[in-house]
This record gives structure tokens, C-alpha cells and sequence, in this order.
């Protein structure tokens, strides 16, 4: 369902278009989110054998945001995620670092659905090095360009957790490194597909100090994360971990095995810690942050949405505000 803030007439309807889900955004004129919806049709909704690629991506979007176009008209839509990759509906490129998130806006690719045009927002990428693997976000810039201070000019380590967590070094607005962690994958595949979830109980309740205990796990040794996880199983055959706290154990070894190794190597130990994600993760990423003594600032979950407006107005599909002297 729609969730209706105001009556202000609609400027923009944003996408925020992941491999598993589909996020959309009515937005007004000064960039409030005027109604929102959250679906499961990402792009793994199409399949590969597809023919009518732009056929199929028409119909998941007409599914998502038909009725508001029925209703306010033609709309400016702007994507970001991963409709714009390889398995999406066309291929959005990508801007080197470092990469001024105020360039996003000037470097969209466009294409035709039949329910208008869907224009969508390029990645970001780091090309290899002898010492470094090259690396790809997409999405997550849109994030970026939503949860950081366009006055801000000191140097900012976000984290955006999730299936394929990201850890970005900005300066102000300019992204200068980044590294993905697939810890989020690895939490998945093992909790639900491996032996150590014969002894699990899934539940929806929070155990913190089984949490914590695999954080300290983790952290004292991210190095030996693959001998470490086997404790999952067997501190439960010893009665040690009850059922329902198994995959809370779990987590907390994978995120303390992330956090100590990328505070190590890529976060700078000055920049503060801004986290980005669901409430849960963001709760857990903080736990783990707390207790290596950083400090931490939860940003507004709904990022993606303030960085599409504002791409929409770098790019001239909505109007910047005029600012007048009276």
C-alpha cells in the first residue's frame, strides 16, 4: 500500500531497483517522499532466457508505479541499482575514482519502456592495481549522494551493509576508495544451506550475547573466520548455544571478522562512521563498531530516495529551486 504524506503535486517517481526488490518513491518538488512501496520483483524477476527484455522490465515497472502515472500523469522516472548492470534493462556504465557524486546527474543512460522513459544512474568502479582486486558499487552511490552533507568536507567512512556490504572513504562528496564485504552472502548461504543450520532455529528475536560472543570470535581472529565458523555447530552439540541462538552467533563472527579487518586496512581511524542499512544491520553493525571504540551515526534508511532528487535535479529532469531575496 501507499503510504500518502501530503497533497503536493509529484515532481519524480524513483527506483531503487536491486537484484532481489523494488523500491519506488513518489517525490515532490523540495524532494519529500510523498509515498513509497517496497516489492520483490528485482531483476532476477527476468529471467535470462527472456526475448522481450524491455517487455518484461515494462511490465514489472507498469506493476510498481502504473497507478501513479494513471493518476498524476506523465512522470520524469529515474532508476538506480541494478537495472542499470549487465542483467538488467540496459547497461549504465560506470565512473572511475575518485568520483564526484555531482557528476552522477550529467552521465545517465536512458532507454524506452512502455510506460515512458526509465532513466538510470551509472555505478561507481576502482580499476585493479598490482595489490588490489578491482571492485563495483551500483546503487549504493545514490545512497551516498542522500545521506552526506553537501557542506560536509572532511573525510567520511560510510558503511552500507547488506548482502554485499560496502565500506566507502569519502572526502565532503567525492568517493575516493571503496571495498566490498561478502559477509551478508556468507550469512545466507550458511544459515540456511550448510550443515551448521541442521542445529539452527531460525527466529526473529535478537540475542545479544550470543551476538557478542561471535563477535569477539570473529574479531580476535578475522583471519581464521573459516576454522572459527565450524564453533557455530559445535558449541551447539554442546549445549553451550541453544538453537534459536545459533545464527546470531553466526553473525555476530562474520560482521566481528569484517569490522576488525576493514578497520585495519581501508577505514581511517579519524574519519567518523556514518552506517546505512536496514534497522537490524544497522544495529548490528554499530554493536560490532562500539565495541572496536568507534563511534557511529545512523543515517536515514530512505537515502536512496533524497540521492535520486537530487540526481533528478543535477540531470534538469525536475527544476532546482530558485533561491530569491525578497
Amino acid at each position: 500500500m501507499a503510504k500518502l504524506a501530503t497533497p503536493e503535486a509529484p515532481q519524480m517517481i524513483g527506483l531503487d531497483w536491486g537484484t532481489s526488490s523494488l523500491r519506488a518513491f513518489l517525490v515532490g518538488s523540495d524532494g519529500s517522499i510523498l509515498a513509497e512501496r517496497n516489492g520483490s520483483d528485482g531483476i532476477m524477476a527476468v529471467g535470462p532466457e527472456t526475448d522481450d527484455l524491455q517487455g518484461d522490465f515494462s511490465r514489472l515497472a507498469h506493476a510498481a508505479i502504473g497507478d501513479w502515472l494513471n493518476e498524476h500523469g506523465p512522470l520524469p522516472i529515474l532508476a538506480c541499482g541494478m537495472i542499470g548492470s549487465t542483467q538488467g534493462v540496459a547497461e549504465a556504465g560506470y565512473l572511475d575514482l575518485p568520483a564526484d557524486l555531482y557528476a552522477l546527474g550529467r552521465n545517465l543512460t536512458s532507454v524506452e519502456l512502455n510506460i515512458g522513459e526509465l532513466h538510470i544512474v551509472p555505478g561507481l568502479q576502482k580499476t585493479s592495481t598490482e595489490a588490489t582486486a578491482p571492485d563495483v558499487i551500483r546503487g549504493e552511490e545514490t545512497q551516498l549522494l542522500g545521506l552526506l552533507d553537501a557542506e560536509q568536507v572532511d573525510a567520511t567512512t560510510v558503511i552500507l551493509p547488506g548482502t554485499h556490504t560496502k565500506w566507502v572513504s569519502c572526502q565532503g562528496q567525492r568517493v575516493t576508495d571503496f571495498s566490498t564485504s561478502m559477509s551478508g552472502e556468507m550469512f545466507g548461504l550458511l544459515s540456511t544451506s550448510s550443515i551448521l543450520s541442521r542445529l539452527a532455529e531460525p527466529t526473529d528475536d535478537f540475542h545479544p550475547d550470543a551476538f557478542d560472543w561471535g563477535l569477539s570470535v570473529g574479531a580476535d581472529n578475522p583471519g581464521g573466520l573459516t576454522s572459527s565458523i565450524f564453533s557455530a555447530r559445535t558449541w551447539a552439540l554442546d549445549g553451550r548455544l541453544r538453537a534459536e541462538e545459533v545464527n546470531d552467533y553466526l553473525s555476530g563472527m562474520l560482521i566481528g571478522a569484517e569490522v576488525a579487518g576493514q578497520l585495519t586496512t581501508t577505514a581511517d581511524p579519524a574519519a567518523p562512521v556514518i552506517v546505512c542499512g536496514s534497522a537490524d544491520l544497522t544495529m548490528r553493525y554499530s554493536r560490532a563498531l562500539r565495541r572496536q571504540g568507534r563511534q557511529t551515526a545512523n543515517a536515514d534508511p530512505r537515502a536512496a530516495a533524497i540521492g535520486l532528487f537530487h540526481i533528478a535535479e543535477q540531470s534538469g529532469l525536475v527544476p532546482t529551486k530558485e533561491i530569491t531575496n525578497d
